[in-house]
């Protein structure tokens, strides 16, 4: 019944003493204390927290905590809580949480839970070493099952744990069950049983149940190495091992197993010395895992052997059976393996070679992986899928035991292989640039040392001798024919540049060099200016390579295979390896691209501007369409530079897409990534380079247009009036029909650029073709308008010749230069050549055809500029003020105040 809130509790004033006070004690009334709960006029309300309660009350043994239930309405509340009931089954480790959704999900099923029990519970015959696997989990019954244990296992649990007990008295549960099997079945039970027990004394009697489980466990395993010892695994040691495996689940007889194991006790490791080997002809230390590997492969059969007697001890459990055998794995990696690498790799690192510790760490941790995935396996390279596929459980668990052994070793190794790798590119860089500036400094002496002894032989005086600085200002403006062409000693096809850019053909350019200057030496210090000039415009391609390309390229693909491996580690390691492949890369680039290719164009750039467009030497006796264009040394040999450019950027995307990408080492549209940022910065520094050096090009390409323009077309080829109008005059001193095509200095024009424009075809990427193509046509333009300008045209013959000539630049840049931005510039020029066809007799006829060429190209030419066109005019005298009253309304001359 419940206490009313009036009644007051009669307790002992002597036991209600508090000395938190400073004045000293007071004594407490039974007034002073507050009832558990008070009573309203309808329901009763606890005046603690319902947890308090349910928390006091789970100290009280299990029989008055049952009681409790009687003290009040709130009370039986608190003991009836069926998830109170559930956590005990929880703490047993019986419940089965998805046993009892299903029961929550199905009314039907919950509402016949009951008959379901008794249906259940008559099919077995329950005893204490079952009762716990007949639990059912259902809500609501929480209360009923945990009872029904109690009242099977309670007996035997209490006399077990009984305080005092007389040393002749044997327990009830070993004089019921008397083989050690059944002894550890109902210990395990008792154990999970004591576990939902919270009263007061729970915990003393859980210490004493420990040790007589203690005890046992100790006896098992005696029992248990004996029969190891004996190698008695098919009987004593098997059973034994089936006890434990009963107790607690095999642990102990696992570890006894392992310290009886004959692999941990008898293996022996190589000698580190055995694994670096000194190479007698050069000096040198290399690294030989031969040893390493016999090592890990005696371990790997041991480990076989060490399964089959696993097997015989622990008979068909398979969970067991892994457990032990991954145990003594493990014990094997951390205990033997990881202690012979670590001093492997602690000697690699004291040679000093940062190559062969280099090599160690990764080769070995390569060799370990084998050694993982090689293990229970007849053959390590076996294809069988079924076998690898049953083992992959175990073998990536080995995988992870290595991880961790080995993840020491890990941190050091990525610092030393980007700086090892660093190191390696700024080494081959600078091997390439001081040879390079060697070879330059090589040919420049003998040239001018050949010069010295020449002028000492003709002169004994250094008076006679010019400056230098002046002698090469006049050998630029000079001629071809008084310094010769440049030395053009390369192939100018892209496909076989490759072979030249290697370091044993580099030697040979060099001895080649020696001997042509050998052959003929400079006779004044003109000459030898201009062949020193000569070669280093000869020697472009030179300025970066393509074999430092591969060699830097390759060297990466070894460091990040060698960091691919620890990629796969857990945790924060995995993270940095993964982020060291990006900083490779990274490193590969910026020596690359920026401290090789990018010095290269800034050289090339800088020959290229000391260059001066060589005149066309008259006396080669060469005309005609198909003769070979005169080649502008600088841009030919600039374009072939862009080519090789073009190769190392193609060859730096493979390794991108092949190294990081396919081995999902990076996503290419990550454009957070240092990687991604710091190649598209290497391509935009390839492009900007190509630029600026198309630019030099163009420059130096329209000047040579412009000189051909002046030097192969006669002043007066457009005005023939003492010739034959159907004929003229060629160069080799044939007459050429005149209005039967272009003439020779056009016919050059149009050769030379398509020559050069074509070198690039194939070779840059379509938006920086068309540019360069766009800009050498409106130069073109520009060019053969102010050749025009300076021309005295005949209408006669003159005309017809001319607009052979603009007809021809019309389908040249329709049909190679391929810009449709430029056909307008090149019609505007062909209708201008109109004018010049017009009977002077018509010449008002000429004002109206400016007129119409201004309208419809008004955005290319000017009024002005048409004018200018038609003051070219043989006969301009005649015409012009009939000409300038149709374009201005009256001449000049009819302006009465002049």
């Amino acid at each position: 019944m419940p206490v009313k809130a009036s009644a007051q509790l009669s307790v002992p004033s002597n036991n209600l003493q508090a000395s938190h006070r400073p004045f000293g004690v007071r004594t407490l009334s039974a007034s002073l204390l507050p009832p558990i709960f008070a009573v309203s006029p309808d329901k009763e309300r606890l005046l603690l927290p319902y947890s308090s309660y349910a928390q006091i009350l789970d100290y009280l043994p299990f029989t008055e905590y049952v009681a409790s239930a009687q003290v009040c309405r709130a009370f039986r509340q608190i003991v009836y809580d069926d998830g109170a009931w559930i956590n005990r089954l929880i703490k047993m480790n019986v419940w089965d949480d998805v046993e009892a959704e299903t029961y929550r999900a199905d009314d039907t099923k919950r509402k016949n839970a009951k008959s379901i029990i008794k249906q259940n519970l008559a099919k077995v015959q329950i005893t204490p070493l079952n009762v716990l696997g007949t639990v059912q989990s259902i809500p609501g019954y929480g209360r009923h099952e945990f009872s029904r244990i109690y009242k099977i296992l309670a007996p035997l649990y209490l006399d077990l744990t009984r305080p005092a007990r007389p040393s002749t008295m044997e327990p009830q549960v070993f004089k019921i069950y008397r083989t050690p099997e059944l002894q550890a079945l109902i210990l395990k039970t008792l154990t999970q049983f004591s576990y939902a027990l919270t009263d007061d004394d729970s915990d003393e009697r859980r210490q004493r149940l420990s040790g007589v489980v203690e005890i046992f466990e100790n006896a098992a395993i005696h029992e248990f190495e004996t029969g190891l010892d004996a190698a008695d695994y098919n009987n004593r040691a098997r059973r034994y091992a089936a006890v434990l495996i009963l107790l607690n689940g095999g642990n102990t007889a696992i570890q006894a197993f392992i310290q009886r194991s004959k692999l941990l006790v008898g293996a022996e490791s190589p000698g580190i010395s055995s694994c670096f080997v000194v190479d007698e002809k050069f000096g040198q230390i290399k690294l030989d895992l031969n040893p390493v590997k016999k090592f890990l492969d005696n371990l790997s059969r041991g480990v076989s052997d060490e399964e089959v007697t696993i097997r015989k001890v622990f008979g068909s459990n398979q969970v067991v059976i892994d457990k032990a055998l991954l145990l003594i794995v493990e014990r094997v990696i951390e205990d033997i393996i990881g202690d012979f690498c670590y001093v492997l790799i602690e000697r690699s690192h004291e040679t000093g070679n940062i190559d062969i510790y280099l090599q160690v760490v990764s080769s070995t941790y390569e060799a370990l992986l084998e050694f993982a995935y090689g293990l229970l396996m007849d053959d390590a390279d076996s294809e069988d899928k079924v076998l690898r596929e049953f083992l992959r459980p175990f073998h990536d668990s080995v995988h992870a035991i290595v991880d961790r052994v080995y993840e020491q070793h890990v941190d050091l190794y990525l610092q030393e292989e980007l700086e090892r790798f660093r190191e390696k590119c700024t080494q081959e860089i600078d091997r390439f640039d001081q040879r390079a500036a060697r070879q330059e400094q090589e040919t420049e002496t003998i040239l001018r040392s050949k010069y010295k002894d020449l002028t000492a032989m003709h002169s004994g005086t250094a008076a006679e001798k010019f400056d230098v600085l002046t002698s090469f200002k006049k050998m630029l403006f000079l001629p071809v024919t008084a310094i010769g062409n440049p030395v053009m000693q390369f192939s100018s096809t892209s496909s076989k540049t490759s072979s030249s850019f290697r370091d044993d053909s580099s030697d040979r350019q060099s001895q080649h060099t020696t001997s042509s200057s050998k052959e003929q030496y400079p006779s004044s210090e003109l000459a030898a200016n201009a062949a020193i000039l000569n070669s280093r415009l000869a020697s472009i391609r030179t300025l970066f390579s393509l074999e430092v390309a591969l060699d830097l390229i390759q060297g990466a693909r070894e460091s990040i295979e060698r960091t691919a491996l620890f990629v796969y580690f857990e945790g924060q390691t995995g993270e940095e390896a993964k982020e060291q492949c990006h900083l490779i890369f990274v490193a590969l680039l910026e020596s690359l691209g920026f401290h090789h290719i990018q010095n290269g164009f800034d050289r090339a750039l800088s020959h290229m501007m000391e260059y001066q467009p060589p005149t066309y030497n008259e006396d080669d006796g060469s005309t005609g369409k198909n003769e070979r264009p005169q080649q502008v040394e600088p841009l030919v040999t600039f374009l072939e530079l862009v080519n090789v450019g073009d190769l190392i950027q193609q060859m730096v995307d493979v390794f991108f897409e092949k190294e990081l990408v396919s081995r999902q080492l990076l996503n290419r549209t990550d454009f957070l990534s240092p990687a991604v940022k710091e190649k598209k910065r290497f391509e935009q520094m390839l492009d900007e380079h190509v630029a600026l050096g198309l630019n030099c090009g163009i420059d130096v390409l329209i000047e040579q247009v412009e000189y051909i323009l002046a030097t192969t077309q006669k002043p007066d080829e457009f005005n023939i009036y003492h010739w034959s109008p159907d004929h003229r005059e060629g160069s080799n001193g044939q007459l050429i029909d005149s209005r039967l095509g272009p003439t020779e200095a056009a016919v050059k024009v149009a050769n030379t650029v398509a020559a050069h424009t074509r070198l690039l075809n194939g070779n840059t990427d379509k938006t920086t073709l068309d540019v360069f193509l766009q800009e050498v046509g409106l130069r073109m333009y520009s060019s053969i308008g102010k050749h025009i300008k300076r021309q005295t045209i005949a209408v006669d013959g003159g005309a017809v010749l001319l607009i052979s000539d603009l007809n021809y630049y019309y389908k040249f840049a329709e049909s190679t230069l391929r810009q449709r931005i430029l056909l307008p510039y090149f019609a505007a020029l062909r209708e201008v050549s109109q004018l010049y066809l017009i009977d002077p007799k018509s010449s008002r006829e000429i004002g109206v055809v400016m007129a119409d060429v201004v309208q419809k190209f008004a955005n290319i030419i000017t009024a002005e500029e048409v004018l200018e066109y038609v003051q070219c005019r043989a006969d301009w005298l005649l015409v012009k003020r009939a000409v300038e009253k149709a374009v201005y309304g009256m001449g000049i001359t009819d302006c009465c105040v002049m």
